[in-house]
């Protein structure tokens, strides 16, 4: 085979490989409107959305990243337009056309992480928040607050927020979830290396296998929280206490 002949194949092969149209990184537009459009879904939860720019507002994490004000109980998501390795190279694969739903998504786990933030701080429901096994006694916000971001519980939250996006897949798209989720699980492993706590992979494809149904017909995040407790993959998160949390983090 000749050197040109090579040359052509490979790039007939990259041509083949790379989605058409590809879609560049996300700009401030695209996440406002994302964060907007998931808005207006969170009103029949009785929540707030306040869209802020994280690089204005002193806020590092990549991307989008959320939390919930106690004074008034609005969730406050921040957008970040600065590329992040590893997220510049999945949204690299990601086509124009299915990028509003990837957006769509990542806004609706982070808001999904204000709900859960509520049900702990402002309505104190620890057996909702918590993993089968934790120690809740005695338990108050500020034991709650104190190892809620340490390891496999970090995980545990994550796993609420990912399993909300499989179930947006399934209303957005219900002839392409599938693809959607196995792609969001194979991202999650695929960036275990970086972000380790955020590796929900072992939820996700427990729950794709299982069809993702909604049980009972809840709603999304009520059906997100029941659904983390029965695909949690064994002792993933094992029992620990605030007494055990590190020192650095009571």
């Amino acid at each position: 085979m000749t050197r040109g002949l090579r040359a052509w194949i490979a790039v007939v092969g990259m041509i083949v490989c790379a989605p058409a149209f590809a879609a560049p990184y996300p700009n401030a537009d695209q996440l406002r409107k994302a964060i907007a459009d998931v808005a207006l879904q969170v009103k029949s939860e009785k929540l707030e959305v306040e869209i802020l720019d994280a690089r204005k507002e002193g806020v590092t994490r990549p991307m989008m990243s959320t939390g919930l004000s106690l004074d008034d109980g609005v969730c406050v998501v921040y957008y970040n337009t600065r590329p992040e390795d590893g997220l510049v190279q999945f949204f690299d694969s990601v086509s124009a056309q299915d990028l509003p739903i990837w957006l769509n998504s990542i806004a609706i786990h982070e808001v999904t992480h204000c709900i859960e933030q509520r049900e702990a701080y402002i309505r104190g429901r620890f057996d909702a928040v918590l993993p089968p096994g934790y120690s809740r006694e005695p338990l108050t916000v500020q034991g709650y607050m104190s190892v809620v971001h340490v390891g496999a519980l970090e995980t545990w939250g994550e796993a609420l927020a990912d399993i909300a996006s499989v179930l947006y897949f399934k209303d957005a798209v219900p002839d392409r979830w599938q693809e959607f989720a196995n792609r969001l699980a194979d991202m999650r492993s695929g960036l275990a290396v970086k972000w380790p706590e955020h590796d929900t992979s072992p939820w996700l494809r427990k729950l794709i296998a299982a069809g993702a149904v909604n049980p009972a017909n809840q709603s999304l995040f009520e059906a997100a929280f029941q659904l983390r407790r029965q695909f949690a993959p064994g002792d993933i998160v094992p029992p620990v206490s605030p007494a055990h949390a590190p020192a650095n983090q009571r």
